[in-house]
């Protein structure tokens, strides 16, 4: 999908040529696959949805609330399309909803449309199942940026080679082995094939921690065997991660430096994760409701956070209609 932020195709090119030839940009089920993304949007996502929204005016909250702030009509929960409308703001810089409207053009309902479903054709107009639609049948949000799956490829490859050798390395935490041959009755090619295969499904055998080499073979081992490559590089992954999605590093467990003397407090990361980071993907969604193709002039929309910000929240959660 193009984003706002995007130049077309000759920057996928350039980017192809940066990041390498194995994909120029990867997916969002690849990047999901990575365990501080995974926690990065759950925490995102799972904190702006069950946040309401309130309309104000110049007197603070309306008495009459636009319904379709806080109720769908289909099968999909006002909790399940704002939380799916915040993933797609984090991958893809846009979601759109839905909604039909009035005869006068209030909003009458307001769904989430999948982004599998939608498109910009070359117009920049929007395509809804390989139909161009209207501005008053839907509601296009911007994000905050171009989407993580723009702009964290690079650094989420990286992680992802580095899942893959933490894996490997699990599977045979010895180094890089040699099978060293010992005398001058030099092995054939083929004969060489055969014992490195040989050794790598003995390694990969349940009973693989033990092993057996003729006489005329060393097994020498190279490297250190231990992982602190895959320890720090998944750590830097946090960090990356978190810095790509604004995100306080110890809210994904990252360290800054292991050999840091500063710390950082549950009731710190709370703090630094509702002024800075929730804002930044909610303020978007918030902004653009405020505009009055969505409520009526004079009128703005907001998240209400109270909540969150509260010393003894209430065990169900914030009141909201239904």
């Amino acid at each position: 999908m193009r984003t706002q932020w995007s130049s077309g195709q000759l920057s996928s090119i350039f980017a192809a040529e940066i990041i390498g030839s194995t994909g120029a940009f990867m997916t969002r089920e690849q990047a999901m696959t990575l365990p501080p993304v995974v926690k990065g949007r759950a925490i995102l996502a799972g904190q702006i949805a069950p946040t309401p929204l309130r309309a104000y005016d110049e007197s603070g909250e309306t008495a009459d609330q636009p319904r379709w702030l806080y109720r769908t009509d289909g099968n999909l929960t006002p909790h399940h399309r704002m939380l799916w409308t915040v993933d797609d703001l984090i991958f893809n810089g846009w979601s759109l909803w839905g909604t039909p409207r009035d005869a006068d053009g209030a909003i009458e309902s307001a769904e989430r449309i999948p982004t599998e479903w939608w498109h910009f054709d070359a117009e920049g107009q929007i395509v809804v199942n390989d139909e161009v639609v209207s501005a008053e049948e839907v509601v296009l949000i911007p994000g905050p940026s171009e989407g993580f799956l723009e702009y964290a490829t690079r650094s989420m490859r990286g992680a992802l080679a580095l899942e893959e050798a933490y894996v490997k390395r699990a599977n045979n935490p010895v180094p890089l082995v040699e099978l060293h041959e010992t005398t001058d009755n030099a092995y054939t090619d083929e004969e060489i094939d055969g014992l490195i295969e040989d050794y790598w499904e003995a390694r990969n055998d349940p009973k693989g921690t033990v092993t057996f080499t003729p006489f005329n073979l060393e097994l020498k081992t190279h490297g250190d065997q231990a992982p602190q490559l895959a320890i720090e590089g998944r750590n830097f992954a946090k960090v990356d991660t978190a810095n790509f999605l604004n995100l306080p590093a110890a809210a994904l467990d990252g360290s800054l430096s292991t050999a840091s003397l500063t710390y950082s407090t549950q009731e710190g990361t709370r703090n630094e994760l509702l002024d800075y980071s929730l804002s930044y993907w909610s303020d978007p969604i918030a902004a653009r409701f405020s505009q009055d193709d969505c409520v009526p002039e004079g009128q703005r929309v907001r998240f209400d956070f109270s909540e969150l910000r509260s010393n003894n929240p209430s065990p169900t959660g914030p009141v909201t209609k239904d």
